[in-house]
């Protein structure tokens, strides 16, 4: 965005005490289009509070703005403000400072425009971001915001703490439209909504390619579902980005350059092996035993595990078993320093406990991964002062563990 000579330039002035909104869109005294082509251009700006703190926004800054009605002062969740993106900084005089901002829909507000919409199935701190924009008052403004943009298809998404804000879906205010439309991959046909804590709202992911899908606990381990099966570790014999399997029966002979006795097959389909061959469980064996735990943990999302954030465990679970998955290819150990290819926190990530308050009218099977090596089997709920136990569940959709 070209900017003015002025663009560094900056002055301060005060928030009133109280601020009187008019409905968004018509605030009072808002210049017209005529009006704000002749108003001086600035990058930032300056306001302070009623402490004598001063807080500079910039071009670009994600911001809060205080809701219609409200005043300085008043006491309000943050999720509760509305929240914008500066685009433009203009004034006539250094006391009468207009902002021209992009506003980002909060899920009820998304939903006065395009009625198909269920906000119910939005987060906390979720917003969508909207093609409406409005000029506003500086003195509205109350600080910045980080905003991250979720992208559910993705493997590799950047972490999302609990209350960050964030969106995934954009509204065409004008065409009463919203995309990309809600993903609802669970056998209940109904979207992911970060912030529901229940037990059977969690998520499990299939990182399969030909599945890719997410699946509520509730919903796979309910009368009807395929029932949950003994968590092995074949699966990590299959390359998590492309589904291939190596091709045990190469595996035998040591003697033989490790890349050509291990080579993946084509088999993307096929159910995973049971178990692994005696070389692969050695190599396997050799492994940190911390790294095969994480490579083994369930990928899962949501309220009922905070640690996650809104995007879950799925990164730092990938890229574990992307680890694993080429030490057995290679028939070689991991190199030191493994850990810096791992997202930050991922400790925190793969320590899943799930399923304490499972509700389920089959009771799932569980595996718990015993230092030695291996899982063994168990029936009933997971205890959640195991750190190790973990639901085995089979994917509707493929048939995989998840």
């Amino acid at each position: 965005m070209p900017k003015a000579a002025r663009t560094k330039q900056k002055w301060s002035h005060k928030k009133k005490s109280k601020v009187a909104l008019q409905p968004l869109g018509h605030a009072k005294h808002a210049p017209t289009p005529d009006k704000w082509g002749k108003m001086i251009q600035y990058g930032t700006f300056q306001v302070t509070d009623e402490d004598e703190k001063e807080y500079g926004f910039s071009v670009d800054d994600v911001v809060r703005v205080l809701p219609n009605g409200r005043k300085v002062g008043d006491k309000l969740a943050i999720y509760d403000y509305w929240i914008s993106r500066i685009l433009d900084i203009r004034a006539t005089k250094e006391s009468d400072v207009w902002v021209q901002i992009e506003w980002f829909y909060s899920a009820r507000d998304a939903a006065r425009e395009v009625p198909t919409f269920d906000a119910s199935r939005c987060g906390l701190y979720e917003r969508l971001r909207s093609n409406h924009i409005d000029y506003v008052s500086s003195s509205v403004f109350d600080g910045s915001v980080t905003l991250r943009k979720y992208d559910e298809t993705s493997l590799d998404q950047d972490a999302i703490l609990e209350d960050d804000f964030y969106y995934r879906y954009t509204i065409d205010v004008a065409n009463k439209e919203i995309s990309p439309a809600p993903r609802a991959t669970c056998t209940c046909n109904l979207p992911y909504n970060p912030s529901d804590a229940a037990p059977d709202a969690l998520m499990h992911f299939c990182p399969q390619p030909a599945c890719r899908n997410y699946y509520h606990s509730g919903c796979i381990t309910t009368k009807g579902a395929p029932p949950a099966t003994e968590r092995d570790r074949g699966f990590l014999l299959r390359d998590p980005d492309t589904g291939v399997y190596l091709e045990l029966d190469l595996m035998s002979s040591a003697s033989e350059p490790p890349k050509k006795r291990r080579r993946p097959s084509a088999s993307h389909g096929a159910p995973a092996p049971e178990g692994l061959p005696a070389q692969a469980q050695a190599l396997l064996d050799g492994l940190p035993p911390v790294l095969v735990s994480a490579a083994a943990q369930p990928i899962v999302k949501g309220g009922a595990f905070p640690a996650g954030g809104v995007v879950g465990n799925i990164t730092a679970v990938l890229t574990a078993r992307r680890l694993v998955f080429e030490a057995l290819r290679d028939g070689q150990k991991v190199t030191d320093g493994w850990q810096a290819h791992m997202p930050d926190g991922w400790q925190a990530l793969v320590d899943v406990r799930l399923g304490e308050g499972v509700s389920a009218t089959r009771r799932p099977r569980v595996a718990r991964w015993s230092a030695g090596g291996g899982f063994s089997k168990g029936k009933g709920k997971a205890k959640t002062d195991d750190a190790d136990e973990v639901l085995a569940l089979e994917c509707p959709g493929c048939g995989g563990p998840i």
